[in-house]
C-alpha cells in the first residue's frame, strides 16, 4: 500500500504546483471563464491528497500494519475527499459572500456527520 501512498503524495505535489500556476499566472476572478473551475479544481485534489497523506501517517503511526491495510487508505481517502468537498463549497460561498463562521462550521460538522454514519 505504499505505492498507493506515493501515487497520493504525486497527485499533493502536481495539484500544488498547478494551484500555484492558476494562481501566479492566471487571476481566476478576473480572467477568462476556464480559470475559476481549474482553480476549484486544483483546490479540490490539493486538500484530498493532502488530508488523506495526514491522516493515513498518523493511522500507520497510532497501529503497527496500518500501511498494508487497505482498509485505512480507502478510509483516509474518502474522509479527505469529505474534507475537500466541504472546503470546496466554503470557498464557493465566500466567492459569493454568503458564508459566516458558523455556517463554514454546519458544513464541516454535516460532512463528519455523513463519515461518522457511513464510517460504522
Amino acid at each position: 500500500m505504499t505505492n498507493a501512498l506515493v501515487g497520493i503524495a504525486l497527485a499533493l505535489f502536481l495539484s500544488l504546483s498547478s494551484l500555484a500556476v492558476v494562481l501566479l499566472r492566471v487571476s481566476p476572478l478576473t480572467s477568462s471563464e476556464y480559470a475559476l473551475p481549474f482553480f476549484f479544481l486544483s483546490i479540490f485534489i490539493a486538500v484530498a491528497s493532502c488530508t488523506t497523506l495526514i491522516l493515513s501517517v498518523i493511522k500507520g503511526l497510532l497501529t503497527k500494519h496500518a500501511f498494508k491495510s487497505r482498509n485505512v487508505i480507502n478510509s483516509s481517502l474518502r474522509q479527505g475527499v469529505f474534507v475537500a468537498i466541504a472546503t470546496s463549497l466554503v470557498i464557493l460561498l465566500f466567492l459569493l459572500r454568503i458564508v459566516n463562521w458558523w455556517i463554514a462550521l454546519l458544513i464541516y460538522a454535516v460532512f463528519m456527520l455523513i463519515e461518522m454514519a457511513i464510517g460504522r
